[in-house]
């Protein structure tokens, strides 16, 4: 393998190579991990994908991606460049957008991704609403966990995210759009509930059913926990909330969900709720998440409206059931 050295350095600023087909190509091999499927990602050829990284290399004086059998990965230094592409990409996509809507258009695609319950339980009428009223922009959804949905938008996959953590870190803004509070559920008469609390020694003999490594939910609740010294039979990871409630109404251990994921088997009394005796209520606050200092889009600051509206009647009905 070549090794670039600082005086291989073509004496050329970096800053003048840096068109967008360059910058689409690093953000494209930090997504896809292999030069090929970059190369089809944004339309060009191989030959010119190791040719557009040649000169790159040679004006950054260092190595940008490191090629294996399996594929090719960015160096530090490539992702470092490949983070700032996908920064100015979007604040390109955003200056097209701010044009089309001074013509009177509404176009435009947002990326957004978001964990779990946000994604799963606030997003699909939202998205309702926002078609209704922007039929002509398309937006792209991806649903993860907190956790990797904040990697996702540091690396530029998507550009706006739904996430319930706060601990995200100077590049990253918030925008809070909505409360939620973490409950705990199991099958009712499982545990002795009185006046909608379960004393913390109640649940030592219980299962706790736990959401996936990475999701903020199950962090606060195992945070909350370990307050209130609760040390349960046993933890059974689930891969989603889904999965949590189906295991709780059987009656195997009892978990803390959103209020948002529980509302409607608590209202069925398919689950019955309760919160850590002598415990505050566990909330939180849902935030919209974006790159730090990068402009929306006229397109993504419509559906941080829209979110922002449609999630107050998602709030009353998720507050009504659990009364």
């Amino acid at each position: 393998m070549t090794v670039i050295d600082a005086n291989e350095r073509t004496g050329t600023p970096l800053g003048a190579l840096w068109d967008a087909t360059r910058m689409r190509l690093l953000v494209e091999l930090e997504r896809q991990g292999s030069l090929s499927a970059a190369a089809r990602a944004i339309g060009i050829g191989q030959s010119s994908v190791s040719e557009h990284l040649r000169l790159l290399e040679l004006a950054a004086g260092q190595r940008l991606v490191e090629r294996s059998g399996r594929g090719s990965r960015l160096t530090d230094a490539g992702r470092a460049l490949a983070s700032r592409a996908a920064q100015a990409l979007a604040a390109l996509d955003a200056g097209e957008e701010e044009l089309a809507a001074m013509a009177g258009l509404q176009t435009g695609t947002i990326h957004l991704g978001a964990s779990t319950v946000p994604g799963v339980y606030l997003l699909p009428d939202t998205l309702g609403c926002f078609r209704a009223d922007y039929p002509n922009v398309r937006i792209h959804v991806e649903i993860a966990a907190t956790g990797e949905i904040v990697e996702r938008l540091l690396a530029g996959r998507v550009k706006l995210a739904l996430v319930g953590g706060t601990g995200a870190g100077s590049r990253i803004e918030l925008e809070p759009f909505a409360e939620d509070e973490i409950v705990g559920v199991a099958s009712p008469g499982l545990l002795p509930v009185r006046r909608g609390a379960v004393a913390p020694e109640d649940l030592a003999d219980v299962m706790l059913l736990a959401r996936e490594a990475g999701s903020s939910t199950q962090s606060l609740a195992d945070g909350e926990l370990d307050a209130a010294g609760v040390d349960p039979a046993g933890v059974w990871e689930m891969g989603s909330s889904e999965a949590v409630k189906r295991a709780a109404r059987a009656g195997l251990g009892f978990a803390f969900l959103s209020r948002y994921a529980v509302a409607e088997e608590v209202e069925r009394g398919e689950l019955e709720r309760f919160r850590l005796a002598g415990r505050p209520p566990l909330r939180r606050r849902f935030s919209v998440a974006h790159l730090a200092g990068r402009p929306l889009s006229p397109g993504e600051r419509a559906f941080i409206d829209t979110l922002t509206r449609c999630c107050a009647k998602s709030t009353a009905y998720a507050s009504a059931c659990l009364r």
